[in-house]
């Protein structure tokens, strides 16, 4: 049978979209040759980073010009063969409908010629009358003789042969030279074999960048959460600034911290201080003490590195207020933004992780009663420059005094102002990462 499993199919409208190339064929000077043709789709096939649009293209690119029908043959892991295929056919947009298929493995072993191409055994091909691709061509084209002139032609791959490449034309004989089809097939291997690599790279790069971005906050029982991060490079989603909330049976941990520099090295740091410090908590609970194991952890991994973080550990209070130990090292101090909009700073001091051996950590204890929220930020926050100022920061008495409009207002909406209010200082300029994570007090009121 010649499709088994597959889903061979008649051209839908859906398929005829113009291909590349059409600037080429409708081109005022007239239409080009079929050599010159398939010399321009190998060209443009380089261009193609997505494997399916290049599939897609591979086989209609040479129709009509080169050819009635252009077919690929892609072999599967399982010895079973994917097939694609453009064809003439005057209702398509510029003549073309496209179909496609599956071989089982007892197909390709009746087709001599791919059998012996996909094994690199012969790098070039002509099915002989009765092969199972006379029955693929007449599916597509109304044949009164038999499948005309047919060649095949070896898809390289990066070690191995990939497929095959089937050129047909209904009467007489191939436009296109031999070496011009092998130059053709070759060309589509290599772009292939490119996409395919593209897409490899970015399945991975985006698997990585998952476990850098910053996880969503949990829903914790005895507080409400917010925050934003903005890395410092638009077109990314990470960056040197990180925070956590893990909650535990009796309340939850908090950790933020801002590693120096930027980019994807700064991003990498973060993360490895995110998963380290999840990795201590098995055996350390107090922030201050975390703290001093971290500092140990930097030192011996990126003696050039350091990074200023916060600790906290929380923990429900009488009242509905929050009871939270804060250690720092090196961070800007928090801030508490009251009901009714007064801010003050929490004092906790540290200096920073990573930077000696040495190294001297603070923990400071308060409670954060409810209506209040604790505020803590990178200082992308306050360093943001204004280019119409002159570069002008906006600094830690402009942030207090945009705070206190937040008086009695929600944690998610706090962080949201804060970096609106932020975006709208910088007016497009350059950035450091502008993170803001806020907690307050569950069930206390709503501004």
């Amino acid at each position: 049978m010649l499709v088994k499993g597959g889903n061979t199919r008649s051209p839908s409208e859906s398929d005829r979209t113009a291909p590349i190339g059409d600037a080429l064929h409708d081109a005022p000077h007239g239409p080009i040759g079929p050599e010159e043709r398939l010399r321009s789709g190998a060209r443009a096939l380089g261009n193609i980073l997505h494997p399916d649009r290049v599939v897609e293209q591979a086989v209609r690119h040479p129709v009509p010009e080169a050819a009635d029908l252009c077919a690929l043959f892609l072999a599967g892991p399982d010895g079973s063969v994917h097939w694609w295929c453009a064809f003439h056919d005057e209702r398509g947009r510029r003549g073309v409908g496209t179909g496609q298929g599956t071989w089982s493995p007892a197909a390709v072993a009746s087709a001599p010629w791919l059998d012996e191409i996909l094994r690199g055994t012969a790098s070039e091909g002509e099915p002989a009358p009765g092969d199972p691709v006379e029955a693929l061509v007449r599916t597509f084209l109304p044949l009164r003789d038999g499948p005309g002139a047919l060649r095949a032609v070896a898809v390289p791959g990066l070690t191995e042969v990939a497929g095959a490449l089937l050129l047909q034309r209904g009467n007489g004989a191939l436009d296109v030279s031999p070496g011009t089809a092998r130059d053709y097939a070759e060309g589509l291997g290599t772009s292939l074999s490119t996409a395919r690599l593209y897409q490899h790279q970015a399945r991975t790069a985006s698997t990585l960048m998952s476990a850098l971005v910053p996880a969503p906050l949990p829903d914790v029982e005895h507080a409400e959460l917010g925050a934003v991060f903005r890395s410092s490079v638009e077109a990314e989603r990470i960056g040197g600034d990180f925070y956590g909330v893990h909650p535990r049976e009796h309340g939850f941990d908090l950790a933020f911290g801002d590693v120096c520099g930027k980019g994807n090295d700064a991003a990498l740091l973060s993360g490895m201080l995110r998963q380290s410090l999840e990795a201590l908590r098995l055996v350390e609970q107090d922030p201050r003490t975390l703290l001093s194991l971290l500092n140990v952890l930097m030192l011996r991994t990126d003696p050039e590195k350091f990074s200023t973080v916060l600790l906290g550990r929380a923990e429900p209070a009488p009242g509905g207020a929050l009871s939270l130990r804060l250690a720092g090292g090196g961070h800007p101090a928090p801030l508490v933004v009251g009901r009714g909009g007064d801010v003050r700073e929490v004092r906790v001091g540290g200096l920073f992780v990573g930077a000696i051996e040495e190294a001297v950590f603070k923990s400071t204890d308060l409670v954060l009663e409810p209506g209040e929220t604790l505020v803590v930020y990178s200082d992308g926050v306050t360093e943001a420059r204004n280019p119409l100022r002159g570069g002008e920061m906006l600094g830690e008495e402009r942030l207090r005094r945009l705070l206190g409009e937040c008086g009695g207002a929600s944690a998610h909406a706090t962080a949201e102002w804060v970096a609106q209010r932020v975006g709208d200082w910088l007016d497009g300029g350059e950035h450091d990462d502008i993170t803001v994570l806020t907690l307050r007090p569950r069930g206390s009121g709503q501004g």
